[in-house]
């Protein structure tokens, strides 16, 4: 039962095909990978149920004094960093490392080089006499991240930006520590580890050949550019959330029934399940289903007994409240039912300043310089690059969707790169976008080609309909290249 882990979806998928050849544990592969793929996919994906908290799932992966805790990251960055990159810093073990982090995760993010994800690796322990987490600013600081709060402050930006404007990373922690070190903890670092699921590393099955479907590196590429074009703030089926539901009603009795040291490691086992059911659905492109509860169980069922045995707490209690769980589980009826749809962080009526999550914006400025950055400075509707010579070299102007004077923002949202002459036929209206951003020429009544999009850029329908609508009211003549459903919005 311990190691009774459901592998679900492209992340099972990879786990099951790499984990051999990688020297490593398919469960303990799998679990890493869902700790990396819920911290890049943060900055765009909610849970409805808790929306302004972050989706990253954090782990610690506790190995004895004899092994190489970094294999598992180094396989993680080769396998995942493509289709789901993110910034990762090592070994943070104190405040002035963990500013430095967040600070240098800000700057990729706001040069268009990178998202607002980060991942804390290695381990933030020192193996010595006493409590090997020394930082209480650290501390704080990680406690704040988790729980999503949005002001983690650092020296340079509290100079130049007020707190209020300085949204931190999106940040996501995947540790693997000694034995020894991971020991060293205070009793009243609970309220702090309660945060982490523990893992105790298992060995690696014997090699096999590796398997032949890479069908996940295309599944996890495609859900990665869905979440950073939809936005999506994930529901739960009526049996998702019924089964959810009975994993949290045990809470209280990991309160009640060990002692406040130990049952503290167990207080948020219910977050974790449905942080981690929401990172697996995210990878399916899809809402929180009955089978995504019962695999993130799976997985935290096993931290349970592992942080059990790392900390030699009372096993019968532990595994009689885990068989409580289950046993609720299974006594669940409820039919899967439908998912109330699939939400948008940037729902019609919120502010247009506000990023999912309450992150304010950049400045214009920055707006426009990411965006250029992302498509060195080439159209998104033809691909010309216009190239002069002059120190500027390239050069493309940042396209509003809904035009200013009707209230549209300065973000990228609202923002495409385009070359001049696109620029001048997309605000006249001789170019409108479709829903699935297909360029329709209205003048030569014709579809054109996709929009050409980077992964990181998120295009707010809202405002492609406006701009659609405000055109095509004007034009006395019907368009029969625009399918009529279209016509309506």
């Amino acid at each position: 039962m311990d190691d009774d882990v459901i592998l679900r979806g492209p992340l099972g998928e990879m786990a099951t095909a790499e984990a051999s050849p990688a020297g490593l544990n398919p469960t303990d592969l799998y679990a890493g990978a869902i700790s990396w793929w819920s911290a890049a996919v943060s900055p765009a994906v909610s849970i409805v149920s808790w929306p302004s908290a972050p989706l990253t799932v954090w782990m610690s992966h506790v190995h004895d004094d004899a092994s190489d805790g970094s294999r598992l990251v180094d396989a993680l960055r080769r396998l995942l960093g493509g289709s789901a990159p993110l910034a990762t810093h090592h070994d943070v073990t104190n405040g002035r490392m963990y500013s430095a982090a967040v600070h240098s995760t800000r700057r990729a993010e706001h040069a268009g080089t990178g998202t607002s994800a980060l991942l804390l690796t290695g381990s933030p322990f020192t193996a010595g006499p006493g409590s090997s987490w020394r930082s209480p600013l650290l501390e704080s600081h990680t406690r704040m991240a988790w729980d999503g709060r949005h002001i983690i402050p650092t020296r340079s930006f509290r100079r130049h930006r007020s707190a209020e404007k300085s949204a931190p990373p999106h940040v996501g922690a995947l540790w693997t520590p000694s034995l020894k070190a991971w020991r060293g903890f205070l009793p009243t670092d609970a309220a702090t580890w309660s945060r982490v699921l523990h893992l105790a590393q298992r060995s690696a099955p014997a090699p096999l050949a590796r398997a032949s479907s890479d069908r996940w590196q295309h599944d996890l590429a495609e859900a990665y550019r869905w979440a950073f074009h939809t936005r999506p703030c994930l529901t739960y089926t009526p049996r998702a959330g019924e089964l959810l539901d009975a994993v949290c009603e045990a809470e209280d009795r990991w309160d009640t029934a060990l002692p406040e040291k130990h049952g503290g490691f167990f207080l948020r086992v219910g977050d974790h399940v449905s942080r981690m059911a929401g990172a697996l659905a995210a990878a399916e492109r899809t809402a929180i289903h009955g089978t995504h509860i019962k695999a993130a169980w799976s997985l935290a069922r096993r931290a349970v007994k592992d942080t059990c045995r790392l900390v030699s707490m009372d096993r019968d209690m532990v595994h009689q409240i885990v068989e409580y769980v289950d046993d609720a589980m299974r006594h669940v009826s409820t039919s899967e039912g439908q998912a109330s749809p699939v939400l948008s962080n940037t729902p019609e009526g919120q502010t247009y300043g506000e990023y999912a999550h309450g992150n304010r914006s950049p400045s214009g400025i920055n707006a426009v310089r990411k965006l250029k950055q992302w498509y060195q400075d080439s159209c998104q509707i033809c691909a010309t690059t216009l190239v002069l010579r002059s120190p500027r070299h390239r050069y493309s102007e940042a396209a509003h969707i809904r035009a200013k004077e009707d209230g549209g923002p300065d973000l990228t949202e609202n923002l495409l790169c385009l070359c001049p002459n696109c620029h001048v036929r997309f605000d006249g209206g001789a170019f409108v976008l479709t829903d699935d951003l297909t360029v329709v020429d209205t003048v030569k009544d014709r579809l054109g080609a996709k929009l050409k999009r980077h992964q990181w850029h998120y295009i707010n329908l809202d405002h492609v309909r406006h701009h659609r609508h405000h055109w095509i009211s004007r034009n006395p003549a019907p368009l029969t290249a625009l399918p009529s459903e279209r016509q309506s919005n």
